[in-house]
């Protein structure tokens, strides 16, 4: 059977990103096309220059005629402050003629999904990067109360990031006060850990990949409930 019969999504993504969690919980007939990008550091300057190699590998992925093309990186698409993810996806779409988003454009339609106003921000990025973070969020609209990161500015390290490791950062920085707990950060796998954390911490958990995820099924119209939280009933 011809792959992607169903919708086929074209990926373009940092080249220490991880791809798993796309493949894993993809819907049948939903496929995903890869094009990596070099990404060499997890500072403001290393994060900014993925924006300027993000067309070039948007036009690499274009050749597999995907439906959408997607940039899954949480602060490469907002490394330049409000409205930089819409700047990338204009840049991806007049030089492919494809729909496009990014893991940016996902995450702050999740949490208003989720009616979250006031938020904590669990991350493995150093202090640095968070704070840029922390800016773009709440002049997107919403609150941080708290934003905590582990510290890590080679993207390696990233992968290597376990869902103990971010369950206890959340459970540190929660309050009664948030509405939502957002992990963010596409280069960690820790997706199949929502539905426990929400039954733990009694609220919804937004983590970048399954923003992502869940918005590119919204765009192309499939509505299958993945069981990965709240988000998925929304």
């Amino acid at each position: 059977m011809h792959y992607g019969w169903r919708a086929k999504i074209g990926l373009v993504c940092p080249n220490t990103g991880l791809t798993y969690e796309y493949h894993k919980y993809a819907p049948e007939g939903v496929a995903y096309a890869i094009a990596s990008i070099l990404f060499e550091k997890v500072t403001p300057d290393g994060l900014a220059a993925l924006g300027d190699r993000v067309v070039e590998g948007a036009r690499m992925v274009a050749g597999a005629e995907p439906d959408l093309i997607v940039f899954p990186c949480t602060t490469g698409s907002l490394i330049k402050g409000i409205g930089y993810d819409l700047e990338l996806i204009d840049r991806i779409e007049q030089a492919t003629g494809i729909k496009a988003m990014t893991t940016t454009t996902a995450v702050i339609s999740a949490l208003n999904a989720v009616e979250a106003k006031r938020i904590v921000v669990a991350t493995p990025y150093p202090s640095d990067v968070n704070e840029i973070e922390k800016i773009f969020l709440e002049d997107s609209g919403f609150e941080v109360l708290q934003i905590e990161g582990l510290g890590y500015n080679n993207p390696r390290s990233m992968g290597k990031v376990t869902i103990d490791q971010m369950y206890h950062m959340a459970k540190k920085i929660d309050c009664k006060e948030a509405d939502c707990i957002f992990i963010s950060c596409t280069g960690i796998g820790i997706i199949g850990g929502i539905p426990m954390m929400e039954q733990d911490f009694r609220k919804p958990i937004i983590t970048s990949n399954q923003a992502t995820i869940w918005k590119l099924l919204q765009t192309l119209s499939i509505q299958d409930d993945l069981g990965l939280g709240q988000l998925f009933s929304q």
